[in-house]
């Protein structure tokens, strides 16, 4: 028996689908994305990584995104390097983590602010450990409403709007990843508009 095809939306554009059961590669190629792409399925709390092997399981309208690879590299940058190269300041916390504030950010002009101060928090461990998360101030919208993911915090005695967002498994690579990575992951995220 034939089903009745529904929507889906893949980066915005509408696909139809009969089957409900798709993996990560089918989607990929009905979304003409790259296969090295991350590929996210957008839920209400944390958007699921869906590999190209992983089968899912889609509602009509379900929405999908994807994001590029991070460009890793081998160049290291230190604190002093990293401060004058990228207008950031450092501050190492009293439990080993290190903030790193950059100042005079550039997002889209999708957002209410076009330029704001983004923060980075390092773990201890890192860059063997990846960083999580990041912050933005002043808060913004976009298209009228706050970006999904976020919420307000207060950080360094002033109020942040954090992106509850995450890298996919196996995005960051120990030994290989850098911080400019995750600041290119950030860039596509803001880059979603949404």
């Amino acid at each position: 028996m034939d089903k009745n095809p529904f929507p889906i939306f893949i980066n915005r554009v509408k696909h139809e689908v009969t089957n409900p059961l798709q993996t990560g590669k089918a989607l990929k190629e009905l979304g003409g994305i790259p296969l090295t792409d991350t590929l996210f399925l957008e839920r209400p709390h944390e958007d699921l990584v869906v590999t190209n092997e992983m089968e899912v399981e889609l509602k009509p309208g379900a929405h999908l995104h994807s994001s590029p690879p991070a460009n890793y590299g081998n160049t290291s940058l230190d604190a002093a390097a990293l401060a004058m190269a990228q207008a950031a300041t450092v501050l190492p916390q009293p439990d080993g983590w290190t903030f790193v504030v950059f100042n005079d950010y550039d997002i889209p002009t999708a957002y209410s602010q076009h330029r704001v101060k983004l923060l980075v928090k390092l773990p201890p461990q890192f860059p063997d450990a990846k960083p999580d998360m990041f912050w933005i101030s002043p808060p913004v919208q976009v298209h009228g409403s706050a970006p999904r993911g976020t919420s307000i915090e207060v950080v360094l005695g002033e109020s942040w709007m954090r992106f509850s967002w995450h890298l996919a498994d196996g995005a960051w690579r120990p030994g290989i990843s850098e911080l400019r990575d995750f600041l290119r992951c950030i860039k596509a995220r803001f880059e979603r508009r949404d």
